[in-house]
């Protein structure tokens, strides 16, 4: 297995977390769980690779993306009462995320020969959109 492969379900293992923490906080259904956890764990990549017309898309081609985020979901709603009080934690693990991302976005941005500049905003898109898509829902606020 390539350690990048290992390094994205790992991240994505952690954003689905800290999606799914905002969603449980806001009150939503497990559904809700699920799809902010998801939007918030795939989304980027998922945007990134519709503006770069990249086939599959990133989770789509891999069933273990789904696996990794219905077992990041589980794991929040067992364990979140010991994960919430985690909060500057789950910043820092945001952070390193949105590092990480950026750099295998980059990197994806670069394979399809695109130009360094726009490989570096896919890189963006991809880290950033990932902690913005929580964000974006109907009972939204900024704090996680």
């Amino acid at each position: 297995m390539d350690i990048i492969y290992v390094i994205d379900i790992i991240g994505t293992f952690a954003f689905a977390i800290s999606g799914a923490l905002v969603a449980i906080k806001k009150n939503f259904d497990l559904f809700g769980v699920i799809i902010i956890a998801f939007v918030t764990a795939v989304g980027g990549g998922m945007l990134r690779d519709i503006l770069i017309d990249a086939n599959p898309i990133n989770w789509i081609g891999d069933i273990n993306y789904i696996y990794t985020i219905l077992t990041a979901v589980l794991f929040t709603f067992l364990f979140r009462s010991r994960i919430a009080p985690l909060r500057r934690t789950m910043f820092l693990f945001d952070t390193i995320g949105i590092s990480v991302f950026t750099l295998l976005g980059l990197q994806k941005g670069i394979n399809f020969n695109l130009h360094p500049l726009i490989a570096l905003v896919m890189g963006m898109v991809s880290a950033v959109w990932r902690c913005t898509s929580r964000c974006i829902n109907p009972k939204s606020s900024i704090d996680f």
